[in-house]
């Protein structure tokens, strides 16, 4: 579930945010999602004890108090976008104590989405623009929808609400259904979808001939 920000604009916000820089230049820092499990470890080295701190977003499942050279940690549910950290302090076999490592750790916010509209249409007429989706967390996002036949991936979505225009649509079926399938934020975290959207679509009229009784 870990995940890591790969373009260049994230790398330089996280680098000033964090405001921390190893030798190499590079910010050392992870991207998590809200409420997410994750592992870390260092090479073990033979005789060493570990000692670990998390920032309060963390809470450790295990191996603080073994002095274990991994630990688990559950990063707490949050909307917001928050920092948190994990740092370890290495005490060889003989005493000696060596420098604290740190890894920053950005905690993002799990997203929401939520389809909702209507409208009527004529056979033959093009798609529609009134299927909106409401989304939560933070931008950009990409979701995958079910429009009745097929999924179809959207990418890059920088606001909510996000209009939805439709592909040109015709009867039968009377009733077109859309709903989500997945909702993902920048960092990867999938998050939860609901909600229908239906179109209806009325067919042609084609009145019979005249008749004479």
């Amino acid at each position: 579930m870990k995940q890591r920000l790969t373009i260049t604009k994230a790398v330089l916000f996280l680098s000033i945010f964090f405001g921390y820089l190893t030798s190499n230049g590079q910010a050392d820092f992870d991207t998590v999602c809200s409420g997410a499990e994750e592992f870390y470890k260092v090479v073990k080295t033979d005789g060493s004890k570990y000692t670990w701190i998390t920032s309060s977003g963390g809470t450790v499942g295990y191996g603080a108090e073994t002095m274990s050279d991994s630990i688990m940690v559950t990063w707490k549910v949050t909307d917001q976008l928050s920092t948190e950290f994990v740092k370890v302090l290495e005490t060889n076999k003989y005493g000696r104590i060596g420098d604290t490592i740190t890894l920053n750790i950005l905690v993002a916010p799990v997203p929401t989405a939520v389809i909702s509209g209507s409208d009527t249409l004529f056979d033959g007429n093009t798609g529609t623009n009134r299927i909106s989706i409401s989304l939560t967390g933070t931008a950009p996002w990409s979701i995958e929808y079910n429009d009745g036949k097929s999924n179809i991936t959207i990418k890059d979505i920088e606001s909510s609400p996000f209009t939805l225009e439709t592909r040109s649509l015709s009867n039968p079926p009377e009733i077109h259904k859309f709903t989500l399938v997945t909702v993902k934020n920048e960092s990867g975290c999938s998050g939860v979808v609901s909600g229908v959207a239906e179109i209806t679509v009325s067919p042609p009229v084609k009145t019979s001939k005249i008749i004479h009784n």
